[in-house]
């Protein structure tokens, strides 16, 4: 259990410990403001199951201003990589394409391209039950955000992670 009091170290152990989630060392104190937020909020202390909850909710939900509706990534003969695309921002939904040296970098490149610029300072991956969690540090709009993804291919967990930073709160 922790509660408003708790550090960054005992948020982070319980979700590494109990879910499998290592949450990076930048990561956390922006989780741990969260955490404080809600057990001062609700006047009692959460459990590792809700402690999981508000880091899925926070990081790992599907909605957000900016979705992803297909994607597909391409080689092309002289290795770029090319991320073709279709996103749904608010109501509007459209067809972009981005290239970069690997895959994240031709992502961020179709999401600039969508009027969404960002750029990718930080991206880590751990496997958690036969899937992949990737963390990806953020800069949006001038300010950082941090974003998770999940999925049993490391690329599309990394793809989710940079969307949900695109779609976060700056921390």
């Amino acid at each position: 259990r922790v509660n408003s009091q708790s550090g960054k170290g005992g948020v982070a152990y319980l979700l590494r410990e109990r879910h499998g989630i290592d949450l990076p060392g930048r990561m956390r104190p922006g989780f741990s403001r969260l955490v404080q937020e809600a057990t001062d909020a609700g006047g009692r202390e959460m459990t590792a199951g809700e402690l999981y909850e508000l880091f899925r909710q926070t990081y790992l939900g599907d909605d957000g201003e900016v979705g992803l509706e297909t994607w597909s990534v391409h080689l092309d003969g002289a290795g770029a990589h090319r991320f073709v695309c279709t996103l749904r921002t608010g109501d509007r939904t459209g067809d972009y394409e981005g290239s970069g040296g690997g895959p994240l970098s031709a992502f961020a490149d179709a999401l600039a391209a969508a009027g969404h610029p960002v750029e990718i300072l930080d991206l880590t991956e751990h496997p958690v039950d036969g899937e992949t969690v990737a963390y990806a540090e953020c800069r949006v709009g001038g300010a950082v955000r941090w974003g998770a993804g999940r999925d049993a291919s490391a690329l599309a967990a990394s793809v989710r992670a940079v969307l949900s930073a695109v779609n976060g709160v700056p921390r």
